[in-house]
């Protein structure tokens, strides 16, 4: 089939960079949740082929030897651990400002009976000991869904 356009959302924790919350050490902190509609492929063959694209951004002040793991889980409840882990990524930073961005994928999710399948960020300071890290800004999360064969 043609590759079908479903939704598009954006979840934006913060949109400037003067941010002072500590990042906590474990990744509790929820940054950004959105939920894809993909009900338009329910009971069609394109139900089989939704491909989701994912991207965020999350601006962080800390030392050189701080790291940032970011998550992404699918379908949970806003709390870190109830969704499938989907994506994660250890970064390490520089000291002063540093704006971590990824983008990820989920290919061929489960296309749940209501039609919307949710998507959440969240970060965590895994440096250990050390000084805090700082959400300086900007944060933001943003998805697309999509179906069909390419």
């Amino acid at each position: 089939m043609a590759i079908q356009f479903l939704d598009s959302r954006v979840s934006e924790f913060s949109s400037i960079s003067t941010g002072t919350t500590v990042l906590p050490t474990t990744p509790t902190l929820l940054l950004g949740d959105i939920g894809l509609q993909v009900a338009d492929v329910l009971a069609t063959p394109n139900a089989a082929d939704v491909r989701i694209e994912l991207w965020g951004t999350i601006g962080v002040a800390g030392d050189v030897g701080n790291t940032v793991t970011i998550t992404v889980e699918r379908g949970g409840i806003g709390v870190s651990g109830t969704g499938v882990l989907i994506y994660t990524a250890v970064v390490d930073l520089f000291t002063g400002n540093n704006l971590l961005s990824f983008h990820a994928a989920d290919f061929h999710p489960a296309v749940p009976g209501s039609g919307e399948i949710r998507y959440s960020m969240y970060a965590a300071d895994t440096t250990g000991e050390g000084p805090d890290i700082t959400i300086t800004g900007p944060v933001a999360f943003s998805g697309v869904a999509q179906a069909g064969a390419f």
